[in-house]
């Protein structure tokens, strides 16, 4: 064992247990941004996002944003000409 994860085990040890959620969320954090980590393997976000995305729904409708935006930009401020 390397010296930095002997002294990370060393001062988890020694935290009081409510603080340890804590230091849990923090490492599952730095994991999420790791490239060791296992492929195949999803955060709970990624997961939600997964599930998410089963239930849409692809429209045939082509819509024009920029003519969409002008049409309401000209109805909220056609009063003020």
């Amino acid at each position: 064992m390397t010296v930095m994860k002997q002294r990370a085990i060393d001062m988890i040890s020694r935290m009081p247990e409510d603080k340890l959620y804590y230091i849990v969320q923090l490492l599952e954090g730095v994991e999420g941004l790791s490239e060791n980590r296992a492929d195949g393997f999803e955060t709970p976000e990624q997961k939600a996002l997964k599930n998410l995305q089963r239930f849409r729904k692809r429209s045939d409708v082509e819509i024009d944003y920029k003519a969409e935006l002008a049409k309401a930009r000209e109805e909220k401020y056609a009063s003020i000409d």
